[in-house]
């Protein structure tokens, strides 16, 4: 095996330049197919090393590179067990993925492999490139102590209806009100065709989620600042636009980074998302710390709230990080269905219920108020308090140090 060496790699009309040594161990067939060098002149010590994708990987170039991009064939264990052994060997080693198709579940799989990033096969200069480029910067922030995720806490409904959006609003603000870090709690409504949070919260102002969705290189700080709305103490909204905008018009890479900055700036987190299932909606529920599945005590939500937990199984977001949430729970004696049936039907444990007390909700919502904010003894109200309580003592507030 021998190596090809590139001195220069970068992209001219961006200015990037990128001092770091990259070792990319590609099958001969995709080794070979590399002739990037005429594409740039500003990242000295690119290696190229042939090798079949399961065979060892020698460590000494292995850990003279500050980066790895490591052919993968997830259907064969030696080339997993490759994977594995590599970081076992070099824990610390940022290592970049490289396969033909990359679904939301092999992503998925291999993130929990211990890989940071993935790029598709055969290789793309400009895919590549950002790749390493945001891989590199996110362990250099992760290094120096400036980076710390916040808790992501998604809220997803069984059915329309159902108040996943209710408990979402409400939860954000539960969270903000024992938070005491002083970085706030932000709530992002990604129903992009039917959002209401703004509405339901009276949360005045003009930007939302597809200014920053739309930002490309201009996405930063300020920019989402800009955005935040102002509600409660302690709670922004992140609002749905205003107008309906495609499904199918949001990127995945854009609004996995803007959700990554938002929680570089928030205590938690709280993601309110579509009923309809989408690749980007799927990967942003991918990313939560945890998943809160609302569901009623009928047959028609608890059969759709199956069909749901299926598809996240599909994509490899199972177990106990997806818990049930049952809204609109009578206390009544005499039951048909009752929250331990819902656990035991759906295979989920439960986090909390949530006492029935319309109309004093729906009442609320119509005046863009919190529950709290019209009857602070109220029953949902405590209930919302206890969950947040066991989120708060579970995940421990993240954010900049």
């Amino acid at each position: 095996m021998g190596t090809q060496d590139y001195l220069q790699f970068s992209r001219k009309e961006s200015g990037v330049r990128l001092c770091a040594n990259v070792l990319i161990v590609a099958s001969p067939k995709h080794a070979e197919a590399i002739d990037w060098t005429g594409e740039s002149d500003a990242m000295p010590g690119l290696v190229v090393l042939p090798c079949e994708n399961t065979a060892a990987v020698p460590l000494d170039a292995a850990t003279a590179a500050s980066l790895i991009v490591l052919e993968v064939d997830p259907h064969n264990r030696r080339s997993m067990d490759r994977l594995a052994e590599l970081k076992h060997k070099l824990p610390g080693q940022p290592v970049v993925a490289a396969l033909p198709d990359a679904s939301v579940a092999l992503v998925r799989m291999l993130v929990r492999e211990g890989v940071d990033d993935v790029v598709s096969l055969p290789f793309k200069f400009e895919e590549l490139l950002e790749t390493v480029a945001d891989v590199l910067a996110q362990h250099r922030r992760r290094r120096t102590g400036e980076l710390r995720l916040a808790p992501l806490f998604a809220v997803v409904g069984s059915i329309g209806g159902c108040g996943a959006t209710s408990i979402a609003s409400h939860l954000a603000a539960a969270l903000a009100e024992n938070e005491t870090s002083g970085r706030g709690v932000a709530i992002i409504d990604l129903d992009l065709q039917f959002g209401a949070v703004a509405d339901n919260m009276a949360a005045a102002g003009r930007g939302t989620v597809a200014d920053l969705l739309g930002a490309e290189e201009r996405l930063d700080e300020d920019l989402m600042r800009s955005v935040a709305r102002p509600v409660i103490d302690g709670v922004h909204v992140f609002a749905a636009p205003e107008a309906i905008m495609p499904l199918e018009s949001v990127e995945t890479d854009r609004l996995l980074r803007m959700l990554d900055l938002i929680r570089q700036h928030y205590a938690y987190v709280v993601l309110d998302l579509p009923s309809n299932w989408t690749n980007w909606s799927l990967s942003a529920l991918s990313t939560a710390t945890s998943v809160m599945m609302v569901v009623e005590l009928s047959v028609a939500s608890l059969r759709q709230a199956r069909r749901r937990l299926d598809l996240f199984s599909s994509v490899g977001i199972e177990g106990d990080e997806v818990q049930l949430v049952v809204n609109r729970v009578e206390r009544r004696l005499f039951k048909t269905i009752d929250v331990g049936d819902a656990s035991a039907t759906l295979g989920r444990p439960v986090l909390g219920s949530v006492t029935l007390e319309d109309p004093l909700v729906s009442t609320a919502q119509d005046q863009g108020l919190l529950v709290k904010q019209v009857s602070r003894k109220s029953k949902f109200n405590a209930d919302i308090q206890a969950i947040s309580k066991i989120l708060a003592e579970r995940f421990a507030a993240g954010g900049p140090a």
